[in-house]
């Protein structure tokens, strides 16, 4: 059922199409700006935390945002809002393990992969509304995050992604949010998680 909304996402072919490993540079029309997201989104109160350890690394989520387990392995995880139920438009986070052929030293070649993919794959209306950022996580990773809030589809949806960069292989942590007006810290839970995220010694 999550998957199922993870495909519906405008984003989900670039985590397919880029790690072929295309390395051409988008055009530099591309606004690098602060995510607004960061600054407007709507928070809840801060609530508990639990501690996950995967294979890849370790991280910290909210207590209101429990692991979906039959919809995760090794690789992959999965979290709603507690109490929502499953549907094609349930408003998730996930966390994906992904190689690719970069090195911690060539994070700009990354960035600028991830950039040119959108753009061959976006139309050329919601490419120009992709908004993105790149910063240094609190434990000190290279991150960068791209946005895009598709208002004008059949079902209007905000997907933002980041992309811890670690050794020819990164954390792709996403957000799906269908606005829902009950579930109000995706963006604030997703941050935390990417900002308490410690890769495994062998990245």
């Amino acid at each position: 059922m999550i998957r199922i909304i993870k495909k519906r996402v405008l984003f989900c072919f670039v985590i397919i199409c880029f790690f072929s490993g295309c390395t051409r540079q988008p055009q530099q029309n591309t606004q690098q700006q602060n995510t607004q997201q960061q600054q407007n989104a709507r928070q809840e109160p801060n609530t508990a935390l639990y501690h996950q350890e995967r294979t890849f690394g370790s991280y910290d989520v909210s207590e209101q945002w429990p692991l979906l387990e039959s919809q995760s392995d090794d690789i992959s995880s999965f979290y709603t809002k507690a109490g929502e139920d499953i549907t094609s438009q349930t408003t998730n986070i996930s966390v994906e393990y992904r190689e690719n052929q970069y090195t911690k030293e060539e994070y700009n070649v990354f960035t600028s992969a991830v950039m040119y993919q959108l753009k061959l794959e976006l139309t050329e209306p919601l490419y120009q509304l992709v908004v993105s950022e790149s910063f240094t996580s609190k434990n000190g990773y290279d991150v960068f995050c791209v946005m895009v809030d598709d208002k004008e589809s059949e079902i209007p949806v905000k997907t933002i992604q980041y992309y811890i960069a670690g050794e020819k292989a990164h954390i792709l942590v996403q957000v799906t949010d269908f606005h829902n007006e009950a579930v109000l810290d995706a963006e604030q839970t997703a941050r935390a998680m990417v900002d308490s995220f410690i890769w495994k010694e062998i990245k």
